[in-house]
């Protein structure tokens, strides 16, 4: 693969002319923060993209983690694609629906029954309502750093009620134009603090209605919990009468075939599951016990949507967990592969004199060039405080120009998948390391 050819104006007229028309160019925010050399996609295949100019890039952005296979997977898209020529929405209970369900409680036990959605967001929304609805409380606990999609009642600031030692409402919003109100009900502590976690449920466990979190921090920087805090977690709500609820939208069938729970042994309340479920297209669901799933069935509790478990969305579902299902070796393949390549890596930034945070679980690798030695990066602010954003942005652009995508904001984790070779993982550390010579310059 050749290194990017200079600029022609292809990328640079279709993203003036997509901002024309689209606020920012992109429909996301962090879609458009992630715009530092323009880039406009042509075509995704296996490992890698093509831009509207014909240059090729191997993506360890991966479409921010669904393509556990690499893009345009040829099950998963022919399975699709008949689905469309055969309808892809009724808003009719399909056949596949109970496959779909069968599936995901086969792969992740703490689920017996599922709701569809179409996202992550939707899917947390509808689950903390449920919590709310079993405990008959409002009281939502939250992680620094852990993201929980966009709604008002979850999108929410860096700091925390623990950090303070204040054990009030935390009324620090993420996003202007978010309702003032929405916050109130919810409260921040600091991932990884046991006295932070423990003094606010002495304080205030008997008001909480659902505890939330990644257990795996995945979205910023993939911060593992420390010994011991989940379980302690766990063993909190369930004394307090609060619901566990895991957010797996990025680690559920991610790093390993029963998400996170499975790989350190903590059985939820509630799960939230996305990306990798659909392989790429727009689904996600939210799963627990019968018990705490009747009230749905019974239509005591709320949750809709039209385009909710549409039959292209639960065909890929089931075209996705049905080549899990039959591929044991997935993960231990690219656990040996994303092990290798987390070595060569650690070795360049060593060679180059450069300091560097990588943090990873399984096939999701956080790579955040630092400002200087740095230890003790289990809590989301020391990581915060210890990362050179500026260089890293820099360190990206050299990268994406020698046909190495990854997004500019460090704390977006890097995604592997099957279809990235082992000559690929050595053309990315050969890329990386032409990115920390040109950084020096």
């Amino acid at each position: 693969m050749n290194a990017i050819t200079p600029r022609l104006c292809g990328n640079d007229a279709l993203l003036a002319a997509a901002r024309a028309v689209i606020a920012g160019g992109g429909s996301s925010n962090m879609r458009n923060l992630g715009i530092q050399d323009p880039l406009v996609v042509d075509r995704a295949m296996g490992a890698r993209l093509w831009d509207v100019e014909g240059n090729e890039l191997i993506d360890v952005n991966m479409g921010y983690g669904p393509h556990l296979f690499g893009y345009a997977d040829a099950e998963v898209v022919g399975a699709v694609s008949e689905r469309l020529r055969l309808g892809a929405m009724t808003g009719i209970i399909h056949r596949l629906d109970p496959q779909a369900g069968e599936l995901i409680s086969a792969l992740m036990p703490s689920v017996e029954q599922v709701r569809f959605a179409n996202s992550g967001t939707e899917a947390i929304t509808s689950a903390i309502r449920l919590a709310r609805f079993h405990t008959d409380r409002t009281l939502v606990v939250t992680f620094e750093g852990h993201y929980h999609g966009w709604s008002d009642t979850l999108l929410r600031g860096a700091i925390t009620a623990g950090s303070t030692g204040q054990h009030g409402r935390t009324e620090l919003h993420a996003a202007p134009g978010t309702n003032p109100e929405a916050l109130w009900h919810t409260v921040q502590l600091p991932w990884n603090d046991t006295d932070a976690l423990t003094r606010f449920f002495a304080d205030r466990g008997a008001e909480v209605a659902a505890v939330i979190c990644e257990p795996i921090c995945a979205n910023a920087g993939v911060v593992h919990p420390l010994p011991g805090f989940l379980a302690q977690l766990a063993q909190l709500a369930a004394d307090n009468g609060a619901l566990l609820v895991f957010d797996e939208v990025i680690t559920g069938f991610r790093v390993s075939r029963g998400g996170a729970q499975e790989l350190l042994g903590i059985r939820p309340d509630i799960s939230i599951i996305s990306k990798v479920l659909g392989g790429g297209f727009p689904v996600a669901a939210f799963g627990a016990s019968r018990e705490i799933m009747n009230p749905l069935a019974r239509n005591e509790a709320f949750h809709g949507g039209v385009y909710s478990g549409n039959h292209a969305a639960v065909q890929a579902v089931v075209s996705m967990l049905g080549k899990i299902q039959r591929s044991p070796s997935v993960y231990t393949d690219l656990e040996e592969s994303c092990s290798h390549l987390e070595k060569k890596l650690r070795d360049s930034f060593a060679e180059a004199g450069r300091h560097v945070r990588i943090a990873r679980a399984g096939s999701v690798m956080s790579v955040a060039v630092l400002s200087g030695p740095q230890t003790g990066l289990e809590a989301y602010d020391a990581a915060m405080d210890a990362i050179d954003f500026a260089a890293h942005r820099r360190f990206q652009g050299h990268c994406q120009r020698g046909g190495l995508y990854f997004h500019p904001n460090p704390l977006e984790p890097w995604f592997l998948s099957s279809a990235h070779s082992r000559e690929d993982m050595d053309r990315i550390v050969d890329v990386v390391a032409l990115g920390l010579r040109a950084l020096a310059e």
